[in-house]
């Protein structure tokens, strides 16, 4: 059961101290308990308040899935500011311009290789923003702070009390403008999502959670907070690989997996039953991307774990269903996310054309729109669905008994394995290289990833570059998941006459089965 308790610091707190002894989190084969954990957040908080972190400031963490990101999570919220979550493998010149645009006192930062570079995202950020204070994770080669020096130093202190409604974390998602948007996220409607998630699951304390998500997304972050909050053992993976997931499915007899259908594709490709032993498996819940029945039907058939699906946005709206038939037909099922109690009603969800308040008939394809019961917040942005519908950009269609079918999407972004990437972010990056005079991005079918990021580039001169020299090039530009997958060179790009870029004519073009599209991996 989670703690009947809504200050999220203080749920934290009632779920650590009522199994201090009990194990909490494992990585790398060493593993702590609640009552350690507790003791790390709350001198790390201890720290933030010495470095004049104050209620209310921003705290960027760009760590990997490891315990030190949940400390810095949970040490964050003990002394009342705000968790920014950012992917680990963004250069220097992305996570300073995530500063920037929070206006962030503090960064926890880890190398995406090596001390070298972790010296290069430390002078990225003091460059951007010589007021916000650097903390690294790992050896800071006189540069920083090291995180392990405040764990180790820092005198603790009671947790921070405030308004349930105060801000407790900003959500970043990647809109078609390729600048990421900042959701603001309550104490409260944080908790209820958790709680949401839970009610399907039911976990325990005798559950063993794996964790490989990333942490700085909506999905991974409440996961590990209902493992937390329920008084299970979370298992982290700090990068996925399926041998390595199935070897600690295996060791650790994990209960509850969270994959995406990438994730899930990947795995069951891997498993071998002669040294894989997955039946301790109880849930398999999955989001990021739509889930066909064929590999739905594996997951029942060869891991024997039910499914919990979801289907929502960093906004915070969500649909679920844990009903096997709604699943295997390909619905996101019916049961909508209500808000937290005491709000105004909410939670509903319609399929709309232009206007948001007018429903389509059922089985009509329209945008996938939710109620909202108030506007959703951005960070130093305009609010969105002010008039009480937020609009997903998703197309779906809804069943006459209620059932969702999500069946596309009109926003522009690549959905590469569950990350979502704005081409234009991409496009960009590739016009910097002196080899290409024009380029775009279009998603294109991949087997694995749902859908591959291909960089389609008219050449500046008569040898075009190849894909090895793009990525190469781009790595010190974008985080790792949004180099290019595929290269597919073209004499023009198709556009309109006004300029614009016709990207269903150039997915056309560039999916044709005389057009040669230089590949990472074959197929």
């Amino acid at each position: 059961m989670i703690p009947a308790v809504t200050e999220l610091a203080s749920t934290l707190e009632v779920a650590c101290r009522r199994r201090p002894d009990e194990p909490a989190l494992t990585y790398a084969d060493t593993t702590i308990s609640y009552g350690r954990f507790w003791e790390q957040a709350l001198a790390l908080a201890g720290a933030y308040l010495h470095l004049g972190i104050r209620p209310g400031d921003r705290v960027i963490c760009a760590l990997r899935c490891c315990p030190e990101h949940l400390v810095a999570v949970a040490a964050a919220w003990a002394c009342g500011a705000v968790h920014v979550g950012a992917h680990h493998d963004l250069t220097g010149s992305e996570l300073a311009s995530l500063v920037q645009r929070t206006d962030a006192t503090a960064v926890v930062i880890q190398g995406r290789i090596d001390a070298a570079d972790t010296r290069a995202l430390v002078d990225a950020v003091g460059a951007a923003a010589p007021a916000a204070t650097a903390i690294v994770h790992g050896t800071a080669d006189g540069t920083a702070l090291e995180l392990a020096g405040l764990l180790g130093t820092a005198e603790p202190v009671e947790p921070t009390s405030g308004d349930v409604e105060r801000t407790a974390t900003l959500f970043l998602t990647s809109g078609t403008t390729g600048q990421p948007k900042a959701v603001v996220e309550s104490l409260s409607a944080l908790v209820a999502k958790v709680r949401f998630f839970a009610d399907a699951v039911a976990p325990g304390v005798d559950d063993v959670h794996l964790m490989y998500l990333p942490l700085c997304h909506a999905f991974g972050l409440k996961l590990a907070l209902m493992a937390l909050l329920s008084g299970g053992r979370l298992v982290m993976l700090d990068r996925f690989t399926p041998s390595e997931a199935l070897r600690l499915v295996t060791s650790e007899q994990v209960t509850v997996l969270p994959a995406t259908p990438t994730h899930l594709t990947l795995l069951l490709t891997a498993l071998d039953p002669t040294c894989h032993r997955v039946e301790s498996l109880r849930w398999v819940v999955s989001a990021a991307a739509s889930l066909p029945r064929p590999l739905a039907q594996q997951v029942y058939d060869r891991l024997g774990a039910a499914i919990f699906y979801v289907y929502g946005c960093s906004e915070g709206f969500l649909t679920a269903t844990t009903d096997r038939r709604e699943i295997l037909a390909g619905s996101v099922g019916h049961r909508v996310f209500r808000g937290p109690p005491g709000t105004p009603a909410a939670g509903s969800v319609r399929v709309v054309g232009q206007d948001p308040r007018r429903p389509l008939p059922p089985g009509e394809m329209g945008e996938i729109a939710f109620s909202a019961a108030t506007p959703v917040r951005y960070w130093n942005q305009p609010d969105a669905a002010t008039d009480g519908w937020y609009r997903t950009g998703d197309l779906g269609r809804l069943e006459p008994d209620g059932s969702l079918y999500v069946l596309g999407r009109r926003k522009e972004l690549v959905n590469r394995g569950g990350q979502k990437i704005a081409p234009v972010e991409v496009e960009a990056a590739l016009a910097d290289h002196p080899g290409v005079a024009d380029a775009a991005v279009v998603g294109t079918p991949d087997p694995v990833l749902g859908e591959a990021i291909c960089a389609c580039v008219t050449p500046a001169g008569a040898s075009p570059p190849t894909l090895d020299e793009l990525r190469r090039f781009l790595t010190t530009r974008l985080a790792r998941h949004k180099l290019p997958d595929e290269l597919c060179v073209v004499g023009r790009l198709p556009r309109s006459r006004t300029g614009k870029l016709d990207r269903p004519a150039l997915l056309e073009l560039v999916s044709g089965p005389d057009r040669h599209r230089e590949r990472l991996r074959p197929r």
